[in-house]
């Protein structure tokens, strides 16, 4: 009796130390594009502990060849770090519940430079900070051809559906010329002239995120919308 009480506990015990840490993060790649213009141009990511006990996540992230003038900085739960943090503080862990979704905010002032860059982020369980748990890969493209909604009528321009998987459509706006497919690099894929109530086929590209750029007759961007193609 006593011996099976003993492994009873023992269980007990080891039971959390097996359990596996579960986050999810949308999205988990992303394409983060604005005008040179724009002081803070973001992007806010869902971090989700999907683990039935509270974790603890450290982050750090990779910018490869954003142009030296450009300021970056990260804001999780606890504050907003300097643009000189490349990694969270090892002592202030963003603590999340089961269940709990935590704001993870990217921030870019590219002080009117254009360029772009490969811009990546790595998250750890604090208690083991170099396991990494989960990489979200991304793209920063800051150009004057990614111009502000300027107007109620491109503000209305929408892609649907989206994700898909075979055919996109465009809601109908007077004005829209042509649709451009880009790539994460910023490579243009495709190219379609624009028509009412057309379905454009992308069914044949590789799955993965895609910018779409809505180009008036006047070769005025009136917005990009990234495309999720599963």
């Amino acid at each position: 009796m006593k011996r099976l009480i003993h492994l009873i506990v023992c269980v007990l015990i080891s039971a959390p130390l097996l359990a596996q840490i579960s986050i999810s993060i949308d999205p988990g790649t992303y394409v983060l594009t604005g005008n040179p213009s724009n002081p803070d141009v973001n992007i806010h990511l869902s971090v989700v502990n999907n683990s039935p006990f509270e974790v603890g996540l450290l982050w750090s992230r990779t910018v490869e060849s954003a142009p030296p003038g450009w300021l970056t900085w990260i804001c999780d739960k606890n504050l907003c770090y300097l643009p000189t943090a490349n990694a969270s503080a090892p002592n202030k862990p963003n603590l999340l519940a089961p269940g709990e979704h935590m704001d993870f905010q990217i921030h870019v002032n590219p002080l009117s430079l254009e360029g772009s860059t490969p811009y990546d982020i790595t998250l750890y369980d604090y208690t083991e900070p170099t396991v990494p748990l989960a990489h979200i890969e991304g793209e920063v493209i800051i150009s004057n051809s990614v111009s502000v909604e300027e107007n109620s009528a491109s503000a209305k321009l929408t892609v649907f559906p989206n994700p898909t998987s075979d055919f996109f459509q465009v809601s109908d706006i007077a004005g829209l010329k042509s649709i451009d497919i880009y790539n994460i690099v910023g490579s243009k894929v495709r190219s379609y002239d624009a028509a009412p109530q057309k379905q454009y086929y992308v069914g044949d590209m590789n799955d993965g995120i895609y910018l779409i750029r809505l180009v008036s007759s006047s070769k005025k961007v009136l917005k990009t919308i990234r495309l999720s193609k599963r």
